[in-house]
């Protein structure tokens, strides 16, 4: 009798480990899985949409696409440098971790072109 005492103890201790394991598991995931998604479509006329507005502290994915040719969305304050290579997107996830104004743009333009491809990364406090 005493066995199987001992057996369902060491069965709840593995149970009691498995759930902890199946917690933390769970809520990894969820941490690690975005907020919202952002599309921006970049084309020789600009950035569409040329404002994007996301929350501080707020994980976000950005999924960027070319309607024409290679492009490079650049947000030089967030240290953030994506090419975009057309008839393909490019994503990546991110979570601001400071409220501003943050302007992006091509980085593989120069002179007039340059000013076209241009916008704004607006990072809200995040408030509940």
């Amino acid at each position: 009798m005493e066995d199987v005492v001992l057996g369902a103890d060491a069965v709840r201790r593995v149970g009691t480990r498995a759930l902890v394991a199946a917690v933390f598991l769970a809520a990894a995931g969820a941490a690690a899985r975005p907020g919202p998604e952002v599309s921006i479509r970049a084309s020789g006329s600009g950035f569409e949409p040329s404002e994007v507005v996301v929350r501080k502290g707020e994980a976000v994915r950005v999924v960027l696409s070319s309607t024409d040719r290679e492009h490079c969305f650049a947000v030089d304050a967030l240290r953030i440098e994506k090419r975009i290579l057309a008839g393909r997107s490019t994503s990546f996830d991110f979570t601001p971790d400071r409220a501003g104004r943050f302007p992006f743009y091509c980085c593989l333009e120069s002179g007039t072109q340059a000013e076209v491809e241009r916008g704004v990364l607006v990072v809200t406090e995040k408030t509940r």
